[in-house]
């Protein structure tokens, strides 16, 4: 949470602030700290007196809105207004239009029970968190003959390229602060910090043979990528999805390639046949021996072993974020099956609730596709091509929740989570964790992957599901 603080000062009894055109006190004694309004993470469902959640000195605190607890429809506090940290058995964030002053003459109406207005909108105790699939793995309704390769793919030069998702550590959007290497190979975009270790970034186009001079977009990322404990960032055109393909669909690279500087870093052909395209999958084995990485790991250059940076794979998780209109979310990577393309022959199901677009064919399985931006209370708007649909498999269903657009695969380390608030909107819910960000100070909200769908929901779903099995379908 950025932004000025006021000190305050717990001789003067009373504090006072303004919602709208009246002024309020209260007891200043349970007042931490008063600061600017700085970027208030939306949560979808939430109790109406939920502002949002900020991040506070790397913890985050839920805010309410003064205005809508006391019924003032002139008040509209924004970024010129002011956040009183208030003690409430931790920190709470209560939105107003103005601190004024502090003060013990009585000339603001004294604010009566604010303590019980502050309980209507949050349970006192959350129910026992449920099991994470980080921890377990997912129940995949999958069969057990065949095995599923799950691959990360991404755009270089036009040409659709992959990589085991298992050597994958992360995806990042953005990367500040690239320092050049004098005199160092073309693939070698620079070097970047990344929590503590040095990352090498190198051009997945030039290390390929593609094109040595690609410049970085607005759809670039940066994949970085581990192999026996190094790690190396790798720039790509855009990212693409997570696939999930049987061994049936990959096939080995013919000798007759292998013998292209860019080729000999592929180790198979993958047949995604939903999208009728090939993709290339790599091998991060054989990037790693490439002249590029090994010459920059002989100038001490290379990448960092992972213990170096003191977050093990023990203590990080990884998370896929996405986005619902302005709002980014992040959902444990362990449950993700795929992220593939919205399908573009969705068959409509009469009588379905408006969350449910309908049903699509994916590898000759029913699977139905649910509107998050219904569920999470977004404002409707066009779908556009970054529009995806995360696979995800809940108990004995399997359904397909579209997006906005993926951005990241983030690894966030354990210290950068913490439970969430425990909302009385019973929607909001779905929200087990936050996630927050140091060096922007920005909030994740984190999903719990078993209250995507609640008990209704997930029976109308599996009742469409069992539809379309038994019926025909696109």
């Amino acid at each position: 949470m950025t932004g000025s603080a006021h000190t305050i000062d717990t001789d003067r009894s009373r504090l006072v602030f303004r919602v709208g055109e009246r002024r309020h006190q209260i007891d200043a004694g349970s007042v931490l700290e008063v600061l600017r309004v700085p970027h208030i993470t939306r949560v979808p469902n939430g109790p109406d007196a939920l502002a949002g959640i900020v991040n506070h000195r790397g913890r985050p605190v839920p805010v309410l809105s003064m205005a809508r607890i006391l019924s003032s429809a002139s008040a509209t506090a924004g970024q010129d207004g002011k956040i009183i940290v208030y003690e409430h058995g931790g920190a709470i964030g209560l939105l107003v239009d103005d601190v004024l002053r502090h003060s013990s003459d009585g000339t603001a109406d004294q604010l009566v029970g604010l303590h019980d207005l502050i309980d209507t909108a949050f349970k006192s105790a959350r129910q026992k968190p449920s099991e994470r699939p980080s921890q377990a793995a997912p129940e995949r309704n999958v069969q057990a003959a065949v095995k599923l390769t799950a691959l990360l793919s991404f755009r270089v030069a036009g040409q659709l390229y992959a990589l085991p998702l298992d050597h994958v550590r992360e995806v990042l959007a953005t990367l500040d602060g690239i320092s050049t290497v004098p005199s160092s190979e073309d693939a070698l975009v620079g070097l970047v910090e990344l929590r503590g270790a040095v990352l090498p970034l190198f051009s997945l186009a030039s290390l390929l043979g593609l094109d040595d001079a690609r410049p970085m977009g607005a759809a670039s990322r940066t994949v970085v990528v581990e192999h026996d404990g190094d790690l190396i960032g790798l720039v790509v055109d855009e990212l693409d999805a997570i696939r999930r393909l049987p061994d049936s669909a990959m096939d080995a690279l013919p000798s007759l390639l292998k013998r292209g500087r860019g080729e000999a870093q592929i180790d198979a052909i993958g047949r995604i046949s939903e999208i009728g395209r090939l993709v290339s999958i790599l091998s991060p084995e054989r990037l790693f021996r490439h002249d590029a990485v090994t010459q920059a790991a002989s100038q001490n250059t290379g990448a960092k072993p992972v213990e170096t940076t003191g977050q093990t794979r023990d203590n990080v998780e990884q998370f896929l974020l996405f986005q619902l209109g302005e709002e980014t979310y992040g959902l444990p990577i362990a449950s993700v099956d795929e992220v593939v393309r919205v399908p573009q022959d969705i068959t409509r199901v009469p009588g379905a609730p408006d969350f449910v677009l309908g049903v699509a064919n994916l590898r000759s399985k029913v699977i139905p596709l649910i509107d998050q931006r219904a569920r999470f209370d977004t404002p409707m708007a066009q779908q556009t091509a970054k529009a995806r649909a995360i696979i995800v498999t809940l108990g004995n269903l399997q359904a397909g929740f579209v997006v906005d657009g993926v951005s990241e695969v983030k690894a966030i380390p354990s210290a950068a989570l913490s439970a969430a608030p425990a909302f009385s909107s019973d929607r909001a819910e779905v929200f087990d964790r936050i996630a927050h960000t140091e060096s922007d100070g920005t909030v994740t909200l984190i999903i719990d992957p078993r209250e995507l769908l609640s008990r209704a929901e997930r029976d109308v779903v599996a009742a469409i599901a069992d539809a379309g099995t038994a019926g025909p379908h696109t």
